[in-house]
């Protein structure tokens, strides 16, 4: 069962929350709160059709979903999405095609090239045993990427989006879900 929002700020309540997509779309598309939207279906088709075009290049671990998708807004503009590959995999894909593809969804350039309400990125997922004990540069970037991004899902812009960031757009505010797509398993 996913988290309720928050009544007072239209918010999920702070943290990372696993969900399926089906509960996902039958939650911010298909409840009946949002009936008169005029964006949610188109935006999670394209969701959809984004999420099948990178898994048609490598596995997808998992992605994470947040932004103003997953709040009480009738009309969000988009959907925010970081997906996550391993790294071992996405470093075998040599055809200029499938890097062109992951370059868009590194660089949030989906929307602008295919016209998709999608704001995306993906990040390497590498396996190290011990964690604790990693000094390899793969960890340390997996490391740091995934703690960036936990942190950014966790704000909330409170100005317009040209508006210079302000301290308080820092401070965590909202929560963010995470689906498993293709799994953990590793190579």
């Amino acid at each position: 069962m996913l988290p309720a929002l928050d009544e007072q700020t239209g918010l999920l309540p702070l943290g990372r929350f696993g969900a399926s997509l089906e509960e996902i779309k039958s939650h911010y598309v298909d409840d009946p709160r949002f009936a008169k939207s005029a964006t949610r279906a188109e935006i999670w088709q394209h969701f959809e059709s984004a999420t099948d075009g990178i898994r048609s290049v490598i596995p997808v671990v998992c992605v994470w979903v947040g932004g103003s998708f997953l709040t009480d807004k009738i009309d969000p503009d988009d959907i925010d999405l970081v997906y996550w590959g391993e790294d071992v995999l996405v470093d075998q894909v040599t055809d200029p095609k499938d890097r062109y593809i992951l370059q868009m969804f590194g660089m949030n350039q989906v929307r602008p090239a295919t016209g998709l309400r999608v704001d995306t990125r993906y990040c390497l997922w590498h396996v190290f045993p011990e964690a604790d004990r990693a000094h390899s540069v793969e960890h340390q970037s997996y490391a740091l990427n995934r703690g960036y991004w936990d942190d950014f899902w966790m704000r909330k812009r409170n100005g317009a989006k040209e508006d210079p960031p302000q301290r308080p757009d820092a401070l965590p505010q909202r929560g963010y879900f995470e689906v498993t797509l293709d799994g953990f398993h590793g190579v």
